[in-house]
């Protein structure tokens, strides 16, 4: 059995309620350790000794919060044991109880809240998905109780502890009474930013009433151009990032989530476009470091525009070029030069005179002489040289 860490979710009780007896008393903070909370969903048994033996001497009843008490045995392993036992606070004193299927690690909250279905939940008896009721609720405005938040008892990789984290809501229902709902998609939970460009889709999509395509066919949203309003992204679980786009479409707003490539922030262009300066050019919209590749001064046509890249005929095919990074990485008014210039210990050199991008360190040249063959002079009154190095051209300010 191998150990592995866990992460536990921030303790938000600030007092334990136990029943029949409820007794409160204040939280005491132990600035040496984390204060872990567990969460009873189900009648738990105290005892005075780990392992149990004899009568127990009381019991916790869901739903409640409890901390681990203060310098209990608390060890985390890839495989669990039904004979584990957690040592926590209670009105009794610190005891004893069974770490199982009755105890998760998190913290529990009892508070009303309006929320927003988008889509069919099923309904459980408690914070267990062994208690499937067979009921359901399908997309709608809901009133919940409670909440449950909970994270793994154990962790093997960042995959497994997404697995073993999520959020279980009390509901109220007119014909069953309270139960309980897992990892809801709830609208209040879509942090959309809003956007103002148009998107082009590469491929057919699917459009949805609401970002959410769990259940539903959806409607055909043909390959073309459609305006983005809003921009969700989510990740649920680790190394994986869901991107949803509201659009508007002749049927009205409508959410994409894109299947295929698509184009934020495109324009179709046909209009001639002047570089002022010689211009990196590049096959694929993706940046690079690489010098050699360059378009002289002159005018160019552009057919197209994404974000920050237009994309120009040139006597080479189609290029891509970035115009908001040309100035700073060739200012205007560069000029030829033959001059030496010293290189120190204290030399920091950049790739481009305006960006930021260094390339080497101090400490990483010897003292010498080195040839410059272009100058610039900064608004500010900055002298750059540009120079020949072993790993290429390089830019250095005196």
């Amino acid at each position: 059995m191998r150990k592995a860490l866990r992460k536990l979710a921030p303790v938000w009780a600030a007092m334990l309620l136990m029943l029949p007896a409820t007794v409160k008393y204040p939280a005491a903070a132990y600035a040496e350790e984390p204060q872990r909370s567990f969460v009873i969903i189900g009648e738990t048994g105290l005892y005075a000794r780990e392992g149990g033996g004899g009568r127990p001497l009381g019991s916790i009843s869901p739903y409640q919060s409890v901390k681990l008490a203060p310098g209990a045995p608390f060890s985390f392993y890839d495989e669990r044991k039904p004979e584990e036992w957690l040592k926590v606070r209670t009105w009794l004193g610190d005891r004893w109880i069974r770490d199982d299927e009755r105890v998760l690690y998190g913290t529990y909250e009892e508070r009303k809240k309006t929320l927003t279905l988008i889509g069919t939940v099923r309904l459980f008896d408690r914070p267990d998905v062994e208690t499937d009721t067979g009921q359901s609720l399908a997309p709608q405005e809901i009133v919940t109780t409670a909440e449950l938040h909970y994270g793994p008892k154990y962790v093997i990789n960042a995959t497994s502890a997404s697995a073993q984290t999520g959020t279980w809501y009390q509901v109220e229902t007119t014909w069953m009474g309270p139960k309980w709902i897992f990892k809801p998609a709830l609208m209040e939970d879509v942090y959309a930013k809003t956007v103002d460009y148009d998107l082009k889709l590469s491929g057919a999509e699917t459009a949805y009433e609401v970002p959410y395509d769990g259940e539903g066919k959806g409607e055909a949203v043909e390959p073309g151009v459609v305006h983005a309003i809003a921009k969700w992204q989510y990740s649920p679980q680790a190394f994986f990032v869901f991107t949803w786009y509201k659009v508007r479409l002749p049927q009205g707003e409508r959410w994409i989530k894109p299947k295929n490539e698509v184009l934020e922030d495109y324009k179709a262009l046909n209009e001639p476009v002047k570089l002022t300066t010689k211009t990196r050019y590049f096959e694929e919209r993706m940046p690079s470091y690489d010098r050699n590749l360059w378009l002289e001064p002159g005018v160019y046509k552009a057919v197209q525009n994404v974000g920050d890249w237009t994309k120009l005929e040139t006597p080479a095919g189609m290029k891509w070029v970035n115009l908001k990074r040309a100035l700073l990485e060739r200012p205007e008014g560069i000029v030829p030069i033959e001059e030496t210039v010293k290189l120190t210990a204290e030399t920091q050199t950049y790739r481009f005179p305006a960006t930021g991008e260094m390339a080497h360190l101090k400490g990483f040249f010897a003292p010498q002489e080195v040839q410059a063959f272009e100058k610039w002079t900064s608004p500010e009154g900055t002298v750059w040289y540009h120079i020949k190095t072993f790993s290429g051209t390089e830019w250095v300010k005196q």
